[in-house]
């Protein structure tokens, strides 16, 4: 009997050993909706990657603050701050705006053209961000480009170009 509660309790060690590393890293998050469902109001479907209902909080509660989108002028500049698993809100930019993306989080991410956490086949930018890192695209042709990181496919945006 007391090897089976032993050997119970060391599989028990190992889960949670395995679990923690897992969510360590970013390869496990829990089940919430996208921070921008929870921002809106509006409910959306779980998946295996959406960020802890904290973060979600955190992100809809500071969306404003997170990007800021320019002035409107050719040339600008506009920085998306990536916290909390999220890109913020949606932007509207000039044709000739350099967005940078600065990654503020506590895992690795991209900015990639594209949707859903997939590359789009003719995508423009594939930015690797990681912890600490930045990375910048210039959107010089008009017109609505998705975004989305790789990694976490939770995690889209909308870049229109005016």
């Amino acid at each position: 009997m007391m090897r089976i509660i032993l050997f119970g309790g060391a599989v028990a060690g190992v889960l949670i050993v395995a679990l923690g590393y897992a969510v360590w890293t970013g390869q496990y998050l829990a089940a919430q909706p996208s921070a921008s469902a929870v921002a809106s109001g509006s409910p959306a479907p779980s998946t295996a990657a959406s960020p802890p209902a904290s973060a979600a909080a955190s992100a809809a509660a500071s969306s404003s603050a997170q990007a800021r989108p320019s002035a409107g002028a050719s040339g600008a500049a506009v920085t998306v701050e990536v916290k909390n698993f999220s890109f913020g809100p949606d932007l509207t930019v000039a044709a000739g705006t350099t967005v940078t993306w600065t990654n503020s989080d506590s895992a690795p991410h991209t900015a990639t053209q594209g949707s859903n956490g997939v590359k789009a086949p003719d995508a423009l930018f594939d930015i690797q961000l990681p912890i600490g890192g930045s990375g910048s695209y210039t959107f010089a042709t008009a017109g609505a480009y998705k975004v989305t990181c790789t990694i976490h496919s939770n995690m889209n945006m909308t870049i229109t170009v005016q």
